[in-house]
């Protein structure tokens, strides 16, 4: 990385390692290693302001670095990425190597293992959404999920760079007498499928082993994007999946059901197995969509418990 410091005799420039990035090529630091997707930090606008060559281009970075509302606004309504600024300020030409040492580094992103080790040794099996949209209020340019459209363009054999992180406070229960409730919709369904290949593995394999009672509450859009549907329906055959709901809310003719709204239906049932069986109780996927089913779970047991 090239360093500038400015000392009594002028700039003074130097070449130095970087902590964390190996010696490689700019398209590969650019391609693997570097943030170039997520809106510019006002403090990296400052620095793109000093680059440019148009006095028009620099006072309209520096007011958006300098007046927060302002960025706040820009950033929301068009969600630029670091080459469409550079289109908006086409006399920004911002020196390589002191760029690149600007830039934060492209941040892992984690995903839920669907696959269990027991049925899939060799594999890791991943549930991803194909993240695209479009900014100013659909009307902008279409941007794309980084990571979801990187996994969505390999082709069989390419490689790729991960690392397995544990989840210690997200396991499946070790205690097969106590029922488990799965709630996850949409890709929150990725970890279960793990859960349910294992419990299949035990059923089918470990004779002596028993696997818990297991009811899975799954919600999409429409019935044509039922995730594993067919291998859930293969579940349900075996008796490694007791009971499973289905939620859709956007389905035509039918009314809009989310999975807090089946849980609520069930509520009976659920309270049982809470109340009486101990059931463990699992939940995957948005902040929203927990805290609702969170707030539903809580009503249930408020009202049996006051029965």
């Amino acid at each position: 990385v090239l360093k500038e410091k400015q000392t009594q005799n002028g700039v003074y420039k130097s070449w130095e390692p970087h902590e964390r990035l190996p010696v490689c090529s700019l398209r590969t630091l650019l391609t693997r290693f570097m943030d170039i997707t997520t809106p510019p930090t006002r403090q990296l606008l400052t620095y793109l302001a000093s680059c440019c060559s148009d006095k028009a281009d620099e006072e309209r970075l520096l007011m958006l670095a300098n007046e927060s509302s302002v960025y706040e606004d820009w950033r929301y309504w068009k969600l630029p990425h670091l080459l469409e600024v550079l289109e908006e300020f086409p006399s920004c030409r911002p020196p390589a190597a002191v760029f690149v040492a600007q830039l934060n580094a492209l941040q892992p992103r984690f995903y839920s293992i669907s696959s269990s080790p027991r049925k899939y040794s060799r594999e890791i099996h991943l549930t991803v959404a194909i993240v695209t949209y479009r900014a100013e209020d659909g009307e902008g340019a279409e941007h794309y999920g980084v990571c979801s459209n990187y996994l969505a363009n390999l082709q069989p054999d390419d490689k790729i760079f991960l690392f397995v992180r544990s989840a210690p406070s997200f396991h499946m229960s070790k205690d097969p007498t106590r029922p488990v409730i799965l709630i996850g919709p949409g890709t929150g369904i990725a970890p279960f499928r793990s859960f349910w290949q294992e419990w299949d593995h035990i059923k089918s394999e470990m004779v002596d082993c028993k696997i818990p009672k297991v009811w899975l509450f799954f919600g999409c859009r429409t019935k044509n994007v039922d995730l594993y549907r067919d291998e859930k329906e293969e579940m349900v055959q075996k008796g490694v999946l007791d009971r499973v709901f289905l939620a859709l809310s956007r389905e035509e003719n039918i009314p809009k059901t989310y999975v807090q709204d089946l849980a609520l239906k069930e509520a009976d049932s659920i309270s049982e197995l809470i109340l009486q069986e101990k059931a463990h109780i699992y939940v995957c996927g948005d902040v929203t969509m927990a805290e609702h089913v969170y707030q539903t779970l809580r009503k249930i047991l408020a009202t049996h418990e006051n029965r």
